[in-house]
């Protein structure tokens, strides 16, 4: 019988490319590392502190506002925003630098993170002109197929898919402990506790789509 041994140990193994990227969105960043790509990010956010294991990263972004009271925040968002000015800055020049083969961002809503028009057009006046993925859920399955997109754009599909079923078989534990509790009347009456989401408190906003 032949035997390939010998002529496979002559040969270099073929290079595959890495696909660097860069997010500009915290939870598209907790996703890439979610599914161990990690290695991959090569920019982030200044919003971004999770995991601390890419904190060292170059900065890409910043925010125009300036922190002083909840209320006093609202009326300089507000009046940027009705100016047409994006409440956040994109270093164009590191951008460039890093070359990016993927661009992480989002399309929901343009006061929590850099506005996807101007990661668009930035991104096309690059060369190579990077891909840009923007991730805009509507609902908790949303979220998961994210992580799905996440992996098809930085070629860590089986990663993603692998890290995705662990997540299923979490929220189904879940629902199992949930209809546990209920089945042995845990809900009552009144269908169990009520919960407000507050995202903002002054004046007060609550959590919308964003927060499935």
């Amino acid at each position: 019988s032949s035997d390939c041994r010998p002529l496979a140990s002559t040969m270099a193994p073929a290079e595959v490319h890495q696909r660097r990227a860069v997010s500009v969105l915290p939870s598209a960043t907790e996703m890439l590392c979610f599914i161990g790509g990690g290695d991959r990010l090569v920019g982030r956010s200044h919003e971004d502190n999770y995991p601390k294991e890419i904190t060292h990263l170059p900065v890409l972004t910043g925010q125009r506002t300036t922190f002083t009271t909840c209320g006093d925040v609202d009326k300089q968002v507000s009046a940027a925003l009705s100016s047409g000015k994006s409440l956040y800055t994109l270093n164009v020049q590191l951008l460039k630098e890093l070359k990016p083969d993927v661009i992480l961002t989002q399309d929901i809503c343009s006061v929590c993170a850099i506005d996807l028009p101007t990661v668009e057009r930035v991104a096309a006046e690059l060369d190579p002109s990077p891909q840009v993925v923007s991730l805009n859920p509507q609902s908790l399955e949303d979220v998961l197929s994210n992580i799905t997109q996440v992996g098809d754009a930085v070629g860590m599909q089986e990663e993603a898919a692998a890290a995705l079923a662990g997540l299923r078989d979490r929220l189904g534990a879940v629902d199992e402990r949930v209809a546990a509790w209920r089945a042995r009347g845990g809900a009552g009456d009144a269908g169990g506790p009520s919960v407000a989401f507050v995202e903002w408190p002054e004046p007060i906003y609550v959590g919308g789509h964003w927060t499935p």
